[in-house]
């Protein structure tokens, strides 16, 4: 088998910048990612095991049954090393504690020193889901200068005022922060792409875009004529935030009685509105409130829809196979059939020497008899690819096989996607 290696400009590093689009849809305190709704399995109500809205960080329990047995163990009772791992019929990891001090990374330290003791079996959980999640403040509650709410996002907007005014949040009013997992963005929200639209009973009454591609949410579409242009929030596009203020939003969206949370340490005030604004969007979102003690606001519906930044790392690498090379193979119908000499080598005292096989003559000629003169050909299937240790690190399958002769060069081109 013949090995080359690469040379300096046969392998490329490249990046590809994609930009997937994601969508959300809130109503009824329920979200829906990319119009999917639940997708029923033979265990479980959602297959992957997650609510609806969110996506499986892991999808290693795929419609998987709990195991009634809360006392079965993984194998039979009493075989399994080290003992008392429980079966619980999902997939889980699990560590024991013990001389080489291994735990997981959100146990703390004080946790695993003080109430764990060794041979204890530690388990973590495959089960983990992300989605949007809504936060609403009111004005009382400071945002920006209270350390426990959105001190921690202080230094970011300051960073971003740069871009303009707009990053100086007024939290007086209150403010509505929507969070975004980086899963759904990637290294950052595509600027210019965050739509957000406000429906009451189907009619969309407000709507707010990052038009100028500076973090600025501008209200427009539906809204009232003289308020259209006005910002009504920002866009922290590296962290996943969107901030909707409701300072200035009078008058803004529909006439429609809309109730919410007044601050989000209290689980029995709420405020009411005059008329629905900004600072109520996205009600519902994971935020610990349903429509069923707000019945006012039963018709009020939300999407979200943003484009993420993914940076895929690619390696590109040129296989050559030049003139005179890989026109040999070890495949018997490489040569003729029916050699009664294939298996016999000629042997002596002193000498061992494999036979000379004829090798097939596949080139084509005009004439039957006599046939075309012997060319060497091969034809290739699969290109591997070895680490410096000369071990098979993968393939590369080609779709068809090519043709190669003695007279022919050939490259391959091999894209890998990191």
């Amino acid at each position: 088998m013949p090995l080359h290696k690469f040379g300096k400009s046969d392998i490329l590093h490249n990046q590809i910048k994609t930009h997937p689009s994601s969508s959300f849809f809130i109503y009824d305190s329920s979200i829906y990612y990319n119009n999917n709704a639940v997708e029923p399995g033979q265990n479980v109500a959602n297959v992957n095991d997650v609510p609806v809205g969110h996506i499986s960080m892991f999808e290693l329990n795929v419609d998987r049954a709990a195991n009634a047995d809360v006392t079965a163990v993984i194998g039979a009772s009493g075989s399994v090393a080290p003992a008392n791992v429980k079966d619980t019929g999902y997939i889980y990891p699990f560590v024991v504690k013990g001389v080489q001090q291994v735990g997981f990374r959100d146990m703390t330290r004080e946790t695993f020193t003080t109430h764990m003791s060794n041979g204890d079996i530690l388990t973590g959980s495959y089960k983990m889901s992300s989605s949007i999640t809504r936060q609403r403040y009111g004005g009382s509650d400071n945002y920006l200068s209270t350390a426990e709410y959105g001190s921690g996002i202080k230094n970011s907007l300051s960073y971003a005022a740069r871009l303009g005014s707009h990053y100086d949040v007024d939290d007086t009013g209150g403010v509505n922060i929507i969070q975004i997992p980086s899963i759904f963005y990637g290294s950052e929200i595509k600027k210019g792409t965050v739509d957000l639209k406000f429906y009451i009973a189907g009619t969309l009454v407000g709507r707010a875009r990052d038009t100028r591609q500076n973090g600025a949410l501008i209200q427009s579409d539906g809204m009232r004529d003289t308020t259209d242009g006005q910002t009504v929030g920002v866009v922290l596009y590296k962290e996943g935030f969107i901030i909707l203020t409701g300072s200035g939003n009078d008058n803004r969206l529909a006439d429609q009685t809309f109730r919410d949370w007044g601050s989000d340490t209290s689980s029995t005030t709420y405020t009411y509105s005059a008329q629905a604004n900004w600072i109520h969007f996205g009600f519902g979102a994971n935020d610990n409130v349903t429509n069923s003690a707000y019945a006012d606001n039963a018709s009020a519906s939300f999407s979200i829809d943003f484009a993420g930044t993914h940076k895929v790392p690619t390696m590109t690498m040129m296989a050559h196979a030049n003139k005179g090379e890989l026109n040999f193979s070890n495949n018997p119908t490489y040569f003729k059939s029916d050699q009664t000499n294939l298996q016999t080598p000629i042997t002596g005292s002193g000498l061992y020497r494999e036979q000379e096989l004829e090798i097939k003559n596949i080139h084509s000629a005009s004439y039957a008899d006599p046939s075309g003169s012997l060319k060497k050909t091969t034809y290739i299937t699969k290109v591997g690819i070895y680490d410096e240790n000369k071990k098979l690190v993968g393939i590369a399958s080609l779709a068809k096989p090519v043709k190669k002769t003695e007279d022919r060069d050939l490259t391959f081109k091999l894209k890998l996607d990191i």
